[in-house]
């Protein structure tokens, strides 16, 4: 199985640095559809056997922009964004004054952060959704192409449950709009590349 990921265009929740979970169903802003539309330029959606995407309204929007509405989109809940509970929507520079604790060296937030947001998604929680996942679409589709239109932590989770033994703490956040391929063969995943961008 071939599966490349693309995570969704900018939003203004990005933009403002803030907590962009399953609780928030932003739009793409008008920067993050231009910018989706001069990757998707440079994207051959036939390429592709079955096509995925996340419920929520910037991933959709994303999936049907790279694939031209030349496919069906699959929409799966499995996809939706880590829930950060309580937090979500919350500014970041917020955050990290408050609780210092749970911002990594990147800026983001770590596993840490569940000791405050008592009602957020836990990491094994999320490892085991994406993992759930993964293994329904490798059970499925073996021999073909999957492409998958989601969110930049999910991405990062699916990335760590085939690199990292499920620790996304490894595993950088992608850009808007950029890509991942994995090969997957026999159960055995390689990274072909990770955030690569077309525009």
């Amino acid at each position: 199985m071939e599966i490349v990921f693309i995570r969704h265009g900018q939003t203004d929740v990005n933009k403002d640095n803030r907590l962009q979970g399953a609780k928030v169903d932003a739009e793409l802003n008008d920067y993050g559809r231009e910018y989706a539309r001069k990757a998707a330029k440079n994207f051959d959606e036939s390429e592709f056997d079955v096509v995925y995407s996340s419920p929520m309204k910037r991933a959709v929007e994303t999936a049907k922009i790279f694939t031209k509405g030349k496919k069906k989109i699959n929409l799966d809940d499995r996809l939706l964004e880590f829930d950060f509970g309580d937090w979500d929507g919350k500014k970041m520079e917020d955050l990290a004054k408050k609780y210092p604790d749970i911002i990594d060296p990147w800026g983001k937030v770590n596993r840490n952060y569940v000791k405050y947001a008592k009602n957020g998604e836990s990491y094994e929680a999320f490892d085991q959704r994406c993992g759930s996942f993964l293994d329904e679409m490798y059970c499925k589709y073996p021999n073909q192409k999957v492409l998958v239109v989601a969110h930049g932590r999910l991405i990062r989770m699916m990335a760590a449950h085939y690199l990292t033994h499920g620790d996304m703490d490894q595993i950088d956040t992608m850009n808007n709009s950029a890509l991942a391929k994995f090969s997957v063969r026999d159960g055995i995943a390689r990274l072909i590349y990770y955030n690569r961008l077309l525009a």
